[in-house]
């Protein structure tokens, strides 16, 4: 094994076991930030693909200025907030219990964001003429699932899955709403899942347990351990559907992997790891031309519906510089630096893990809905750095927006009711 991935795997071990530790937050965000980087980093220099090459130094020096900077933005607000008191995690979980919510403000958000869900999916599916899952070849028709508009209410399903979670927790009795709220619940989820767009399923998931974690005291080791045999399930169900028509061992062929065909269930995980920074290291040693802001702030370009025109005028390529056009994520990072150079990959980051961490003591210092929703998102962010760039896509930064704007409404609501 390469001494590299020996270190990075030993000190994961070492952040891990830390996590038992009496009154330990286990989602602190620089500790999980470590442990996913370490991890990722440790597996890519395991080398098991053919596609795998050795990196240069400066793709080395360009990493570790982004991964570096990013700990230096948790790092400033850790130094700011040194020595100030912050609630304990015993504390927060007592949040909801010692307050009352505006639940019927969060029920009638619920069923106006599902209605758009429900409308927009409708006539997305009309318009395009099919649903993925039920097409000949799924994988393939998935990707172009989508219409402008409409698309953004139907990638609203994380933020309407974590509204009915953060209902049940917060109402007390309202069985029947809760009843409408579980129908809800399982037509947005099964319809959402003919799509086959896994990542937004993630993304709940994560959001949830995030909270879970925060408010209740149901996140123990049997019920982390029935979400992620769940999560794992639904996920490595989407692929074996989207490779319909394939043969068993597909994707180890695929990836031209080194170890036996008899691991080759091992293919999938370690490939969606690895290639995001294997193709980050690639890239930025072959990009010569910046973008100067059209991928940082995709969002703004993508609304505005000049996304797709400054693109083809610019002749940007979609995927620079692929190892492998069958994997074509760089990481969260290679977007800053294709925008701004080593600048993009050091401010940016820098400005993320300083955002990042500000939500974290707002929320162990005066917790409520809105901090501990907004730090959910975050560490969903955080657990999948290594795969793309979620805050520059316009469905993220739309479910951040309702989760943020509707969670601040109803604690509004809260005080002026008292």
């Amino acid at each position: 094994m390469p001494l590299v991935s020996i270190i990075c795997f030993g000190i994961t071990i070492i952040l891990f076991l830390s996590l038992f530790k009496k009154n330990t937050d286990v989602f602190a965000p620089a500790r999980l930030f470590i442990i996913i980087w370490l991890l990722s980093i440790g597996l890519t220099e395991l080398k098991f693909s053919r596609y795998q090459n050795d990196w240069t130094l400066f793709s080395w020096l360009m990493l570790l200025i982004a991964i570096a900077s990013f700990l230096l933005g948790f790092f400033i607000v850790y130094t700011i907030n040194v020595g100030k008191p912050i609630s304990n995690i015993m504390t927060l979980r007592q949040f909801i219990s010692r307050n009352s919510f505006n639940t019927d403000l969060l029920f009638k958000y619920i069923l106006l964001l599902f209605t758009a869900y429900i409308i927009s999916y409708i006539i997305s599916a009309l318009v395009i003429g099919y649903i993925p899952l039920f097409t000949k070849y799924p994988g393939v028709a998935r990707n172009d699932w989508g219409i402008f508009g409409f698309g953004l209410f139907v990638q609203s399903f994380p933020s309407i899955i974590y509204f009915i979670y953060l209902y049940f927790i917060i109402t007390r009795k309202e069985r029947n709403k809760k009843l409408i709220l579980l129908v809800v619940f399982l037509i947005t989820f099964l319809t959402y899942a003919f799509l086959l767009q896994r990542y937004y399923i993630a993304f709940a998931i994560i959001m949830i347990m995030a909270t879970m974690y925060y408010f209740t005291n149901m996140l123990r080791f049997r019920n982390v351990l029935l979400i992620t045999i769940v999560g794992f399930s639904i996920m490595f169900g989407m692929t074996f559907i989207r490779l319909t028509g394939t043969i068993a061992n597909y994707l180890y062929y695929l990836s031209d992997m080194k170890f036996s065909v008899k691991y080759a269930f091992f293919t999938e995980p370690y490939m969606y790891v690895v290639m995001n920074l294997e193709n980050f290291s690639h890239a930025v040693n072959k990009i010569e031309n910046f973008a100067y802001g059209l991928l940082s702030f995709d969002f703004i370009f993508a609304i505005s519906g000049l996304k797709h025109i400054i693109a083809e005028y610019l002749r940007l390529p979609e995927f620079p510089h692929l190892i492998t056009n069958n994997y074509n994520t760089y990481t969260m990072f290679f977007v800053y630096y294709w925008d701004y150079g080593v600048f993009g990959l050091f401010l940016f980051p820098l400005f993320i893990g300083i955002l990042f961490t500000h939500f974290y003591y707002k929320m162990r210092k005066t917790p409520s809905l809105n901090t501990v929703a907004m730090y959910s998102i975050f560490t969903f962010v955080i657990l999948f750095s290594f795969f793309v760039p979620v805050m520059t896509f316009l469905h993220f930064v739309f479910n951040t927006f309702l989760i943020y704007s509707i969670t601040i409404h109803i604690e509004a609501q809260q005080k002026s009711s008292h």
